[in-house]
């Protein structure tokens, strides 16, 4: 692997779409909250752990994770949110090494990651690239995405690093308060700064 990428930004800014664009260009991404839904589906080692810090509520009758009913626990209290990443960490982390060798023969691979600096994976990459959109922008597509109320959106956006200070950290900025087209003409643009 020549290069690894760290691609973050907060919850709603639109790194999903950055992401997808490089994997429509044949870049293998490996993604955390796939990975993390990975580790947390039904019958695995950290459904069982979660199940063992946070009751056995949190398991529905079909043996699936109620994340709803998680994420209004972990939401609320961010000592609650705490213990969850250190609970499911582990078995995030694991997997996510187990990718970064499957791809070693990659000229460039992608980490998607939300939270990249708050659970210490940037260490890891090469670069980062941070997905930017103004707060209010970035508040009303959560409100709309997940269906939620203005405080339950704003205390999402809260249990994050701020974006300002990951876009102080990054490599590259990709600004995404605008058109689609213009955000992609950013990636384009450092894609090709790449592959020179």
């Amino acid at each position: 692997m020549s290069k690894l990428i760290g691609l973050t930004g907060g919850i709603a800014t639109g790194k999903s779409l950055v992401s997808d664009y490089l994997n429509e260009q044949g870049i293998p991404i490996i993604d955390a909250d796939l990975i993390t839904h990975q580790v947390e589906a039904k019958g695995t080692a950290g459904l069982r752990a979660l199940a063992e810090v946070f009751g056995d509520q949190m398991i529905q009758t079909n043996g699936e994770l109620d994340r709803q009913a998680l994420g209004k626990i972990v939401f609320n209290d961010p000592s609650k949110l705490k213990r969850l990443v250190r609970v499911i960490d582990p078995f995030i982390r694991a997997e996510i090494f187990k990718q970064i060798d499957h791809y070693f023969d990659a000229p460039l691979v992608v980490l998607d990651a939300p939270t990249l600096y708050e659970n210490g994976y940037a260490h890891l990459v090469d670069q980062v690239i941070v997905v930017y959109c103004d707060p209010v922008t970035q508040l009303h597509r959560l409100m709309k995405r997940n269906k939620l109320s203005i405080v339950d959106a704003t205390k999402r956006i809260k249990n994050q690093w701020s974006l300002q200070t990951k876009c102080d950290l990054a490599d590259t900025i990709i600004y995404n308060s605008d058109s689609i087209p213009e955000t992609l003409a950013q990636v384009k643009t450092w894609l090709a700064s790449q592959t020179k």
